[in-house]
């Protein structure tokens, strides 16, 4: 694993050389200057950058989306499988989204609300002591996270780009929220190799709460990704996640795959699954949708 985070933080590295290449873009057409657009002075749409979420897998884009223009991805439909020693359930996600809006040319503030959970656990190590804890459901609206990103270096005519990604979740989802302020914060980067394959990871340092044991814990989560473009309307990504928090030393591990159909310059699909390939990792299976004006 140390040589999976290793290779991570390479990675990034590589992604600020590489923006400043003056060769001819891979992944626009067009060199404009755009600092001078804003909030309230969008960016016209033949000076837009292509559309590149931060779904379907973990690891986040660093570029912004443009000034005074909106976006939305969503996880249409997710499932979440588990299963550790007695206790095992599923959850449901339904439209779990992320809007974001244009500040500057570098800049855009997000807001990500989990709509619906619905979330059932089992315990099979009660016994028959009590039913409550055999069988737990909960169900309802989820928490709010505020997010605010910035590209540091790179644009629509650079090959390379890093991005910092700074957030703080709420804990406004009761019983189906994770209990408590949850800030973090992302390093992210992207290669463009050639013009249909590029590599891309990140670093994020998260403080979670723990709700059970009523106090934070520090996780970091590096990701390496790939994405390869076969034609104008499919591409693929497979991206390798590792875990490692301060409840345990073991580092866990999952990879997400799955292609992403773009049905137009604004509108994308996506559909995969997240297997984990360590313990203590969730399965999943998911849908998403991805669009802009």
């Amino acid at each position: 694993m140390r040589h999976f985070y290793a290779g991570c933080l390479g990675l990034l590295a590589l992604a600020g050389p590489a923006a400043a290449q003056a060769n001819k873009p891979l992944n626009d057409s067009i060199s404009v200057d755009k600092r001078h657009y804003t909030l309230l002075h969008p960016t016209p749409r033949r000076y837009m950058r292509p559309m590149v979420p931060d779904r379907p897998g973990i690891t986040e884009s660093p570029y912004s989306v443009d000034a005074g223009h909106f976006q939305y991805e969503t996880d249409v439909l997710r499932l979440l499988t588990r299963h550790e020693g007695p206790t095992h359930g599923h959850d449901w996600y339904v439209n779990h989204f992320l809007a974001k809006i244009g500040l500057t040319d570098r800049t855009d503030f997000q807001v990500a609300l989990d709509m619906f959970t619905y979330s059932h656990n089992f315990d099979d190590s009660q016994g028959g002591a009590s039913p409550f804890n055999q069988n737990q459901l909960n169900r309802g609206v989820g928490d709010v996270t505020l997010r605010l990103k910035h590209t540091l270096l790179g644009d629509d005519d650079s090959r390379g780009a890093l991005g910092l990604v700074g957030y703080v979740e709420l804990p406004t989802g009761g019983p189906v929220g994770d209990g408590g302020y949850e800030p973090g914060l992302t390093l992210t980067g992207v290669f463009q190799c050639t013009k249909n394959w590029s590599v891309g990871g990140q670093v994020a340092s998260n403080f979670f709460y723990d709700p059970e044991a009523g106090q934070h814990f520090y996780q970091l989560t590096p990701t390496l990704t790939t994405d390869y473009q076969f034609s104008k309307l499919v591409q693929a990504f497979v991206e390798v996640v590792g875990y490692w928090d301060t409840r345990q030393s073991a580092w866990r591990s999952s990879v997400n795959l799955g292609p992403q159909l773009d049905i137009s310059d604004n509108v994308q699909l996506d559909f995969g699954t997240h297997l984990p390939l360590t313990h203590s990792v969730d399965r999943e299976y998911f849908l998403g949708l991805s669009f802009r004006r």
